[in-house]
């Protein structure tokens, strides 16, 4: 299994020790032990298993990184700088937001914020566990800029239904129970269907008698799910795991878990 960058110490220490050479090949292990605050015998360790591995090599009595080493220091620090980024992005702190106004609003008015049908609505002085001020007067139906954000939004997520259609290779929608797709989307009445790929564009369309283009299925069902709108998926294995690992990592990264369920077409 591969390691995550940031979890990886090992290969962590073995590249901070490699840029610390490139910056000064003639810098002492003691000064590098202090720098990484490990001990010289580790320093010596880790030094012994890098020349095994071909990243460093003594030149001059000097010792320096190798091309291989560079290699590894530079597709490294590059995986780090992207797992890092993709953190950053995750926990980056909002302080505006626009929302649709529920009533009139003021400039200044304190604002509740809900999410209704998808959409985020703003009520001065409503009950609400996120809350902030209006930047601007609106009216009702107005987008209206929020800001001094307090708390998180109540998120009351959408229902998915997942239709799991026969592959290419197993005659796709032609082979589909189409009456029972059509059956369990006619019972979810959802606010969105979703193709998941040209198979799953093909039985929606059976079932529906409705067009189904394909534009990001995954980033668009999920965004309408945790919006409260309940999203009919419908694709072969490929494109259902798709949306599975999303609802998996969502409920990992915030702890919402979309209720969900699966029917094979």
């Amino acid at each position: 299994m591969r390691t995550e960058p940031l979890r990886d110490l090992r290969k962590n220490t073995e590249l901070l020790i490699l840029a610390r050479l490139l910056e000064d090949p003639s810098v002492k292990m003691r000064d590098v032990a202090a720098d990484l605050d490990i001990t010289v015998q580790a320093v010596s360790q880790y030094l012994s298993s890098m020349r095994k591995a071909g990243l460093v090599k003594e030149q001059r009595g000097k010792l320096k990184p190798t091309r291989r080493g560079m290699q590894n220091l530079q597709e490294h620090f590059g995986s780090l700088k992207t797992e890092v980024d993709a953190v950053l992005r995750r926990i980056m702190v909002v302080d505006t937001c626009v929302a649709i106004a529920g009533k009139s609003i003021q400039k200044g008015d304190r604002l509740g914020l809900l999410m209704e049908d998808g959409m985020l609505m703003a009520y001065p002085r409503g009950k609400s566990s996120s809350k902030g001020v209006a930047q601007e007067a609106a009216s009702v139906g107005d987008d209206v800029l929020v800001g001094k954000l307090e708390g998180i939004v109540d998120m009351k997520l959408g229902t998915l239904l997942i239709v799991e259609a026969p592959s290419e290779h197993d005659g796709g929608s032609k082979k589909a129970d189409i009456d029972r797709a059509k059956q369990q989307i006619d019972r979810l009445s959802p606010g969105l269907i979703v193709a998941g790929d040209l198979v799953g564009s093909a039985l929606l369309a059976k079932a529906t008698q409705e067009f189904f283009t394909i534009h990001a299925p995954v980033e668009s069902a999920m965004s309408a799910l945790t919006r409260g709108v309940d999203v009919v998926f419908c694709g072969t294995r490929e494109s259902v795991d798709g949306i599975l690992l999303a609802v998996s990592t969502l409920r990992k990264e915030t702890g919402y878990s979309i209720r969900s369920t699966s029917i094979r077409a």
